[in-house]
């Protein structure tokens, strides 16, 4: 199984990257005098925001492979992307919630586009499970939820994009001007908050690829010993998966 096989290289290059980052970010970057604690923020809140939009367009990348080739293991990774991603997409949005608190005085403010375009898409991948699991078919679930996929992977991404391009916008801004906005060592610890939540997405989504995959092949197992799968061993290879 290849993803196993990278579980250990990928765990501890996480580690090591994220021992880095939490010491160039608490250690080595200064605190601002304006800011405060709150600036520590700027290296967690919009690396969660960044790998949560990257997972869902993972997740449409994986589901038009499934679409094209057919691939059961293709539907399951584009799950998985989806899966994490909905998780990364609720610590952003808790992140962003204390930041607003700490900066503004508020933990929400309708008036904010990036804040409600981001709730959008969260609510919107919020219905992936249920439209998902609410089909019994496997075929035609997978087939459906991929359709899903590739449609929210190309809006999430779009829309997001057009709203901080386009509005005058209270929310900051670092990647617009990273030299002005992230001077010296903050630049450096933003990288590597994006290099680190990034290397623990892809860890968690190769063990979690290995659990999924893992507990397939012992339903199947069980099943045939049961009695009750008549599907030759060669065929399921291209058997739908069932989560």
């Amino acid at each position: 199984m290849p993803h196993a096989r990278r579980l250990l290289p990928l765990t501890l290059v996480t580690i090591a990257l994220l021992a880095v980052w939490i010491v160039v970010s608490v250690v080595v970057v200064p605190t601002d005098a304006s800011e405060g604690v709150r600036q520590k923020l700027t290296y967690l809140h919009p690396a969660f925001a960044i790998v949560t939009l990257i997972a869902f367009v993972a997740g449409a990348v994986f589901a038009w492979q499934h679409l094209k080739h057919d691939r059961p293991l293709d539907d399951l990774r584009s799950y998985v992307a989806i899966h994490l991603g909905q998780i990364f997409c609720v610590v952003a949005l808790i992140t962003g919630g204390l930041w607003g608190k700490a900066a503004w005085g508020v933990w929400w403010s309708w008036d904010e586009p990036v804040l409600v375009t981001f709730l959008i898409i969260f609510l919107l991948y919020a219905t992936y499970q249920p439209m998902r699991f609410a089909i019994e078919d496997p075929e035609r679930q997978a087939r459906t939820a991929s359709v899903f996929a590739v449609t929210a992977g190309i809006f999430a991404p779009v829309c997001f994009g057009v709203v901080r391009m386009t509005t005058n916008l209270l929310h900051p801004q670092p990647l617009n001007d990273p030299g002005a906005n992230l001077p010296g060592t903050a630049g450096l610890a933003f990288a590597l908050s994006i290099l680190a939540l990034g290397a623990v997405f892809v860890t968690l989504w190769h063990l979690e690829l290995v659990h999924k995959s893992t507990r397939i092949r012992l339903r199947k197992l069980q099943r045939r010993v049961e009695g009750e799968d008549a599907v030759p061993v060669v065929s399921r290879a291209s058997s739908p998966v069932v989560l």
